[in-house]
């Protein structure tokens, strides 16, 4: 049994459009919307230690006692972050691209990320304002939005978004992350440029990590702290690939989690 938790600026519909895989595997891969974004209840001013206790309370309603976690990007932190509260239900994490924490002085940070830090606490108005730019195109124009984001990226990740099935994935996310709003948009990057609450180096559960080093998104630096400060981190880098290994490396990444997840229930 695994959650996928999706990334930032995203939602449970962006995910690997083959949802016969994971079957396939042996997997029983459930992904969850967070609080405030497409089909979840809001719950402003939340914090990253508040998600464990949805996905506990899921668990519950499944019928599921042990289970794994499998976060993409921004939906690493929120997977680091169930192996730190439920360490005796959770029996491995996955990170897939995955932040680190935005911490003062890190090597790791780039410019947005250090301004991102100063403001979430400083001046959260900052943030609410750039949350509110970023998300006016792609409310309005979904599919002109998606293209000047692909522009931008490097021809890596530009090659994994020509599958036609993701652009049009990434289009509907745009009905489904403002389904109920800004706000949780808004609670997401906060929580991102936050302190997380609690120590990595905490984290007992096996981790395994996959990250490529040309990502431009989550930096490779971010990757190579987790990998050296998680105490029981296994992790594969990626010379030649960037931010988007969820969908090319889909297979490879489930193949290689299914062989220590638990048994599906």
């Amino acid at each position: 049994m695994v959650f996928y938790l999706h990334g930032f600026g995203s939602s449970r519909v962006v995910r690997h459009p083959d949802d016969h895989l994971p079957g396939e595997l042996g997997i029983r891969l459930i992904a969850a919307d967070r609080p405030g974004i497409g089909l979840s209840t809001g719950a402003p001013g939340r914090r990253l230690l508040d998600w464990p206790a949805d996905v506990e309370q899921l668990a519950d309603r499944l019928g599921i006692e042990h289970f794994s976690v499998l976060g993409w990007s921004g939906g690493g932190p929120y997977a680091l972050a169930c192996g730190w509260t439920l360490p005796d239900r959770v029996d491995r994490i996955g990170l897939i691209s995955a932040a680190a924490p935005l911490t003062p002085g890190a090597d790791y940070m780039l410019r947005r990320h250090r301004v991102a830090s100063r403001a979430a606490d400083n001046a959260p108005w900052m943030i609410r304002i750039a949350m509110w730019q970023w998300s006016r195109g792609q409310r309005a124009d979904p599919e002109r939005h998606l293209d000047k984001a692909i522009e931008g990226m490097i021809d890596a990740d530009k090659l994994v978004l020509e599958d036609p099935r993701l652009r049009q994935m990434m289009i509907a996310n745009a009905d489904e992350l403002y389904r109920q709003g800004g706000r949780g948009l808004y609670d997401e990057a906060l929580i991102m440029a936050r302190p997380w609450g609690f120590p990595i180096a905490g984290v007992q559960s096996p981790v395994r990590l996959w990250h490529g080093e040309l990502d431009t998104t989550v930096p490779i630096g971010m990757a190579r702290y987790l990998a050296a400060t998680l105490p029981n981190a296994d992790a594969t880098f990626y010379p030649a690939e960037a931010h988007h290994l969820v969908y090319d490396r889909w297979r490879e990444i489930l193949t290689d989690f299914a062989g220590v997840v638990a048994a599906p229930t």
